[in-house]
Formats: C-alpha cells, sequence, structure tokens
C-alpha cells in the first residue's frame, strides 16, 4: 500500500510541476486530450515497475501490518521462552549450589554449575568455577572453556594472558576448536588476516557439521 501511494504523490508532484509551465509557454494547446494522458499513464507505468523493481531489491520495506505483527509476536514467544529458560536455569543452580556445600570437589557438579553460569550470563561465576575444576584437575577442555570465559568477559578482545592460556590448550591439544578460534582472533586483531582465516579453514574441514563450533566458525569466515 505504501508504494502506491509514493507513487500517486511523486506522480502529483510532477503533474503539478510540468502543468504550470506548459500553461505558461501556450504548450499544453499543441497536445491533444488522449495524447496527453496517454504519455502521464506511460510515465505511471513506468514509475510503478521502477519502484517495485527498487522495492524488490531492497527486501520488500513495504512489509504489511500483519506480517510485522507476526514478527513482532515471535521476538517476544522467543524472548519469553529465553526468560523461563534463564530463571530454571538459576532455580537449578541454587539446587547445585546446595549439592557442592556437602561435596565441594565434585567435577560433574563443578562442571554443570560453570555451565548454568555460563547460560545466565554469569561470567565472573562461571571463571571462578572453573578456575576451581582446574585446580583439582587440569583438564585441557576446561583450560579451553576458561579462555573462552575471559574473551566473553574481554569484549572479544584476546590479551596476553587469555593468549598464554590458549598456547598451553593448544600444546596438550592442538586441534581444540575454541582455543584455535582464538588464536584466529589473537592473529586477526595483531595484522594477521590471512593466517587467521586460513587457520578457520583448516579446522573447520575437520568439525562436526552438526555441532555448534561448526556454525560459529562459519559464521566468523562469512560463510552462509
Amino acid at each position: 500500500m505504501i508504494n502506491y501511494l509514493l507513487i500517486l504523490i511523486f506522480l502529483g508532484l510532477i503533474f503539478f510541476i510540468i502543468l504550470p509551465k506548459l500553461i505558461q509557454e501556450n504548450e499544453i494547446k499543441k497536445f491533444k486530450k488522449i495524447n496527453f494522458l496517454s504519455i502521464y499513464l506511460s510515465l505511471f507505468v513506468f514509475l510503478y515497475i521502477s519502484v517495485s523493481i527498487t522495492y524488490y531489491f531492497l527486501g520488500a520495506p513495504n512489509i504489511s501490518n500483519s506480517t510485522l505483527l507476526k514478527i513482532k509476536e515471535k521476538k517476544q514467544l522467543v524472548k519469553q521462552e529465553q526468560l523461563k529458560k534463564i530463571k530454571k536455569t538459576k532455580n537449578d543452580l541454587k539446587i547445585i549450589n546446595k549439592m557442592l556445600q556437602t561435596d565441594p570437589q565434585n567435577l560433574n557438579l563443578l562442571l554443570a554449575k560453570a555451565s548454568m553460569a555460563a547460560i545466565i550470563q554469569d561470567i565472573e561465576t562461571e571463571i571462578e568455577t572453573l578456575k576451581k575444576i582446574i585446580k583439582i584437575n587440569p583438564i585441557t577442555n576446561v583450560k579451553s572453556l576458561l579462555a573462552q570465559a575471559y574473551l566473553r568477559k574481554n569484549d572479544g578482545i584476546v590479551n596476553e594472558f587469555i593468549k598464554k592460556l590458549i598456547d598451553e590448550v593448544l600444546f596438550e591439544k592442538p586441534k581444540d576448536p575454541g582455543a584455535n578460534f582464538i588464536l584466529a582472533k589473537y592473529l586477526n586483531q595483531n595484522g594477521n588476516k590471512n593466517k587467521s582465516r586460513n587457520l578457520l579453514l583448516k579446522i573447520l574441514k575437520n568439525l562436526d557439521d552438526k555441532g555448534p563450533w561448526h556454525q560459529i566458525y562459519k559464521d566468523e569466515l562469512n560463510i552462509k
């Protein structure tokens, strides 16, 4: 509906701009009525097609209210689901904390706590829990998770502490996707964009296409 109104307004403006000039120069009499209407209608059709094509390439911005409402409702539904998940996770975290009071070095409970802290975006709790796990048992995968948590805390910037941590991970597990992802970021941030991209492509080939890292790598590489 919006595109039709724009066309009519545009044509109206053209008509009111051109008509006074034609009258002033006595040119209007040279046109037969049928010829003038034909020209006007041809102009209308041409502009309609032009606007329609432009809208098509812009992604049809004249979206209907019903479609906008559906999109809004879908977003609200997703947000509600996320809030429910966060609320449930917080309740589960309370239970885990109570269990840890009687068994503070239980690695399964600590891993569950770190995972829940990540879901509710409590980075400090996640980091402290992962550090506690490493003190009990320096698991390589947990070191990688710790590096990832520090990366999120540092807004995606790989500082020397994070770099040192992933170097340790890669020494123990060279194909670790998390550590290699961070290394690629480090290379990119230090001007080695080609090395960064080649590293991501190299690791991507060996990733499970159904796993979460596969899509993360593709997004980083802008691969659809």
